[in-house]
């Protein structure tokens, strides 16, 4: 699954930190990304005034990550759309900002405009598994099933041993009633993380639409212990619920 936003933030925090910075007025990029994701307001406000004092490109760029760190998404991803492009930093760094901007767009529903900033991240670093994942996901959550399916052909091919990559696979393709495959990439990814739930969850839904409910209930037994009370866990009882009922409303008639 996508990394959630906020700690993609963090570990991309962590990246600049490690970037000299382009400017070292009376501030620096390190001390201000570090109030930022303590305390986004007051370093937002503190980065307003070191911009007017000379701060730069460093100044601005503190200012969206603290709009990020304060769930401030539309906002933080227009500083950085409008940012980034002036910037020169490492090929990575910039990947992850423009990563970054694409799923505050995401956040804040834009999907076109996610989708351009992951284009502008996946052009620099095209070899990068994370941002063909997330960006199939996007497309995925459009019904844009063909384009998802395309990305994560390309992720596989870059990390053939991520579970969650044939899992998001699997799904698309049971959109494209691909069934057949979908049921394979799910036994990849078991075959790699046996006890992954979303694979055990989604492979007992193909199991039960084609009648095997034995199999069915057998996987979503798996996730309610592995999963407990999570959403997968939750859903797992619920199915098991929909198909005791569906079983008894047949002895019925």
């Amino acid at each position: 699954m996508p990394i959630p936003l906020n700690a993609g933030a963090v570990a991309l925090a962590a990246i600049l930190l490690a970037t000299p910075a382009m400017a070292q007025p009376a501030r620096s990029l390190s001390q201000c990304l570090n109030k930022a994701q303590e305390l986004p307001d007051f370093a937002f406000e503190e980065a307003r005034l070191w911009e007017k004092e000379g701060g730069g490109g460093d100044a601005r760029l503190c200012q969206a990550m603290a709009l990020l760190f304060r769930a401030d998404y539309a906002a933080a991803a227009e500083r950085l759309e409008a940012l980034l492009p002036t910037l020169t930093l490492p090929k990575a760094t910039m990947a992850g900002l423009w990563a970054r901007a694409a799923l505050a767009n995401v956040q804040a529903k834009r999907p076109e405009r996610a989708e351009a900033a992951y284009a502008q991240a996946i052009l620099l670093t095209p070899s990068d598994p994370d941002l063909l994942i997330d960006r199939a996901i996007l497309r995925a959550g459009q019904q844009r099933f063909w384009e998802a399916v395309a990305d994560l052909d390309r992720a596989v091919a870059l990390a053939p041993r991520r579970a969650e990559a044939y899992v998001l696979r699997a799904a698309a393709r049971r959109q494209l009633a691909q069934d057949g495959t979908a049921a394979d990439d799910l036994a990849r990814a078991l075959e790699i993380d046996p006890g992954n739930v979303d694979a055990l969850l989604a492979r007992g839904n193909l199991r039960a639409a084609r009648g095997d409910h034995g199999g069915a209930r057998e996987d979503w037994l798996k996730v309610r212990q592995l999963a407990g009370d999570a959403a997968q866990g939750r859903d797992a009882a619920a199915n098991m619920a929909a198909l005791d009922a569906l079983e008894k409303d047949a002895r019925g008639r």
